[in-house]
């Protein structure tokens, strides 16, 4: 990476059939310099949202939580607003304009497949590709650098933090609990809050100076492989 360099970290918040309702970014660099923050509410996928709530049967308080406080938020003075709220369109030329701006190349998120196709139900994928973008997923970057490593493991056993099925989690709370030793520490979900903790993710992979890959990965599968190598039991025996 050129360390001259600016490129977005961004999160979306929404169900993966549906536009997101919620999009955060940050335009940045390595050395910890945030030149721009953006914060959307949308309110035009909101409803389809609730719908895909409704459809799938679950009880996604978080959502509900979420879209209670985007609309909370358009009765305060606009000074005082938490979000910017767009139109599809609006947010479209936010985008464009900051991605000029900045000469950015590169967008970072964290399981950037899952942000990428998000902004193509948004936008479109011929927008998308349009503007040539190289998207690159953090859990890589973090994985290679930090994650792979009997350290994070046994973090994992000894705080219990191990999935349903068995496997090491890898989400970006969990990590940012290791990174920062704060056991604690709850994301809040909604997209610039979330950009903020990943960037930090971010740049805990780029400091240790190794070899950065970005390329989307099934990192719960390579942490158990790498357990079943060194002999590892993730029931909590080493």
């Amino acid at each position: 990476m050129n360390k001259k360099e600016k490129f977005i970290v961004l999160d979306v918040e929404g169900y993966s059939t549906s536009r997101p309702y919620n999009i955060g970014y940050i335009v940045a660099d390595r050395h910890g310099t945030i030149y721009r923050k953006r914060s959307f509410a949308l309110h035009g996928c909101i409803w389809e949202n609730i719908v895909a709530m409704i459809a799938t049967k679950q009880a996604e308080n978080m959502t509900k939580r979420n879209v209670e406080e985007i609309l909370q938020d358009t009765e305060k003075p606009y000074f005082l607003r938490k979000y910017s709220h767009v139109s599809t369109e609006k947010f479209k030329l936010f985008f464009e304009k900051d991605l000029k701006k900045y000469n950015i190349k590169k967008v970072y998120a964290y399981n950037v497949n899952f942000d990428k196709s998000s902004l193509m139900r948004l936008l479109g994928a011929d927008t998308i590709m349009q503007y040539n973008l190289e998207f690159c997923d953090i859990i890589t970057a973090i994985l290679h650098t930090k994650l792979l490593s009997k350290k994070y493991i046994n973090f994992c056993i000894e705080n219990g933090y191990i999935t349903e099925k068995g496997n090491i989690m890898t989400k970006a709370e969990i990590v940012y609990r290791f990174l920062t030793k704060d056991l604690t520490f709850v994301e809040e979900h909604t997209g610039l809050a979330d950009v903020l903790i990943e960037y930090k993710i971010l740049l805990a992979a780029l400091n240790t100076h190794k070899k950065i890959l970005t390329k989307p990965c099934q990192a719960w599968r390579i942490l158990k492989n790498y357990c079943e190598q060194h002999n590892i039991l993730i029931n909590g025996a080493t």
